[in-house]
């Protein structure tokens, strides 16, 4: 089992107040892998849970976010959201296969003629723009529901250069409660397939 948390800032009045502050931001990572799952060897099942409140990694100075060349330290996301992630993956001999599921909610900004603040999810904008102080909660804003699933199986050929080949299906569904110029509702199925091969591997990690 494994999990993190982060405290971006801490205000002892607005967490003892309940009202769901702005400054109440934080982060929490919870996850457990399970290695050879139900006694069945080098079957692996991981299951995680992530989960960060609207503001975090960002600041009234933009260059003290959580940041480094235009990328996010943390998240991908950012902020402002709530992900699932189930993964499970299995080996016999040298036929291997896995399936992945993200599913998650997210809260993007309105950007429009009449809201344009910031709701807590990019966190390259100014906090100082937010809408309100109080009733912050995840997913505020335009709230999006996102679905990414795969499943690929394969054959390792060469086991010494880690050559394989694999087929992969991945299907992906963005689906917010409103449309806006930069936040469109759209889904996706696509096939692929390939050789690839790991010539070295450097995780030790062990």
């Amino acid at each position: 089992m494994y999990s993190q948390f982060v405290l971006d800032e801490f205000s002892l009045n607005d967490v003892k107040g309940g009202n769901g502050s702005w400054k109440n931001k934080f982060g929490l990572q919870l996850g457990a892998k399970y290695y050879n799952a139900f006694k069945v060897k080098d079957l692996m099942l991981q299951a995680e849970y992530n989960a960060v409140r609207p503001y975090t990694y960002s600041h009234n100075s933009i260059i003290l976010n959580y940041a480094h060349n235009n990328q996010p330290m943390a998240h991908l996301w950012g902020a402002n959201f709530r992900e699932l992630v189930l993964i499970g993956r299995y080996r016999k001999d040298r036929v291997f296969g896995e399936a992945k599921l993200i599913a998650g909610i997210r809260g993007f900004d309105i950007n429009n003629s009449t809201d344009n603040f910031n709701y807590g999810g990019n966190i390259y904008r100014d906090e100082v723009d937010r809408p309100f102080d109080s009733g912050v909660k995840i997913g505020q804003g335009i709230k999006t529901n996102t679905i990414n699933a795969s499943v690929q199986a394969g054959y390792l050929i060469n086991p010494a250069s880690n050559l394989k080949v694999f087929a992969n299906i991945s299907y992906r569904n963005f689906n917010p409660e409103a449309e806006t110029m930069s936040v469109l509702n759209n889904s996706i199925v696509w096939f692929n397939f390939g050789i690839r091969t790991d010539l070295f591997n450097w995780y030790f990690d062990l």
